[in-house]
């Protein structure tokens, strides 16, 4: 009995030494903020052109199959540099997120923006987007990567 507790004791401190040597290796430094990602898969619902440049339309975020949220968005195309503009917000359980992504290249795979804001549990996000549309389809993958 006195041997297992010997080696328990061991083992804890052991451990308890390797812990506080890494445990700032991986926190995060004093004043720097959480990173969270949010990852979804947003499916067109309905879109409607505007003007010969301008659609504005509504799709559905799910996670896992999930539905986690809604967003709708707001493009406007500039057909002689062939980008766009893309103004959307995701409006999920704890509230929303504002994000604007500058598409530079009709062709790119992935196309990046930045998130503006939030409210909510969202309030005060600051990140980025990543949206990679899927080929033949109505789907896009989105990536957020925000702090608070």
């Amino acid at each position: 009995m006195k041997k297992l507790a010997l080696t328990a004791a061991a083992a804890l401190a052991a451990t308890t030494l390797t812990g506080a040597a890494v445990v700032p290796a991986i926190s995060p430094a004093a004043g720097e903020a959480k990173v969270y990602t949010k990852r979804l898969v947003s499916r067109d619902l309905a879109t409607h052109q505007l003007t010969r440049n301008t659609f504005t339309g509504a799709a559905v975020d799910r996670r896992e199959g999930h539905v986690v949220g809604y967003e709708s968005f707001s493009i406007h195309f500039h057909p002689k540099q062939g980008q766009a503009d893309i103004w959307d917000s995701f409006a999920l359980r704890d509230g929303t997120i504002s994000a604007v992504v500058h598409v530079r290249s009709l062709s790119d795979a992935v196309h990046h923006g930045r998130i503006l804001n939030g409210t909510g549990k969202y309030r005060g996000a600051r990140g980025t987007i990543a949206a990679r549309p899927a080929p033949h389809s109505d789907r896009t993958f989105i990536t957020l990567r925000f702090h608070l």
